[in-house]
């Protein structure tokens, strides 16, 4: 990457101030930029607003619900290939099966095995980065 390119930036749409903050945290150090969002209209206000090149989005959030979220921001034509990573709690699968059917590309529950969330966000977007698990080898 040259230094004229902007870093990958993710969206991470969860209530809870300490997960986003651990996970802010983890992605930085992976080398993405990171925007917040504390309920469902935010995550879809920052989309529409900044285009982030993935967004994390909790299913259960306040104001508009993740499921909600996922559905307003796929409708706008732009930001359809934007990869979106659902997260819930209790996984039933009818959790995954909606998230999937509103438009994400994954799903993965919370809490959150962080070489799965490595292995999805490389996935969805390819690029030249450290693993996950060498960010904490000093």
């Amino acid at each position: 990457m040259s230094w004229h390119q902007s870093l990958p930036t993710i969206l991470i749409a969860d209530s809870d101030e300490d997960s986003r903050y651990l996970l802010r945290s983890l992605l930085e150090l992976k080398g993405f930029q990171v925007l917040e969002a504390n309920d469902g209209q935010e995550a879809i206000d920052i989309t529409v607003r900044r285009r982030p090149d993935l967004l994390l989005i909790q299913l259960k959030l306040p104001v508009v619900s993740g499921f909600t979220a996922i559905r307003r921001i796929r409708k706008h034509e732009e930001l359809r290939a934007v990869p979106i990573i659902a997260v819930s709690f209790n996984n039933p699968p009818s959790n995954r099966n909606l998230a999937l059917a509103a438009g994400s590309n994954a799903h993965i529950e919370n809490p959150i095995e962080f070489d799965l969330l490595d292995a999805l966000v490389d996935r969805l977007l390819p690029g030249d980065r450290l693993p996950l698990a060498s960010v904490f080898i000093q």
